[in-house]
């Protein structure tokens, strides 16, 4: 019986927990690809992650004694640092993304431009891989 060998940029089967994995091992990572199907399964999985601990963070900070600031900063640290890790997994998942389409990371950009940008990167981050003649690095 022959192996499937994996593909290069994304999961042997692409779903929700091989995905957000791919999201975590390559949270700092954006020289490189990511394909479609990995980047929303990901996104999915990553946005579910961070709701939940952002749920139990907010759970537990309301049913601390409202004078209790030492552990109330600690929870607001942490559930600071549950965002931030999410933000940069999605931004460099979408940087990933824009490579697989054979194009630079700079068109991140474009989402900062209100409702056309931001509707235009949804629309780039939807449409296939380019494969031919892209430079982009298969693995890294």
């Amino acid at each position: 019986m022959q192996m499937k060998e994996q593909v290069w940029n994304e999961s042997f089967r692409p779903g929700i927990i091989s995905s957000t994995i791919l999201y975590f091992k390559d949270l700092f990572v954006g020289a490189k690809r990511m394909s479609r199907k990995d980047f929303w399964w990901g996104f999915l999985g990553m946005t579910i992650v961070m709701y939940a601990i952002a749920g139990l963070l907010a759970f537990a900070i309301t049913k601390m004694p409202i004078d209790d600031f030492y552990w109330s900063s600690i929870i607001g640290v942490a559930m600071a640092m549950t965002l931030g890790y999410y933000w940069i997994s999605v931004f460099t998942a979408i940087i990933r993304r824009l490579h697989d389409r054979k194009m630079h990371g700079w068109w991140v950009l474009i989402g900062l431009v209100p409702v056309v940008g931001e509707l235009a990167l949804l629309v780039l981050l939807c449409l296939p891989q380019r494969d031919f003649g892209n430079n982009w690095p298969k693995d890294i």
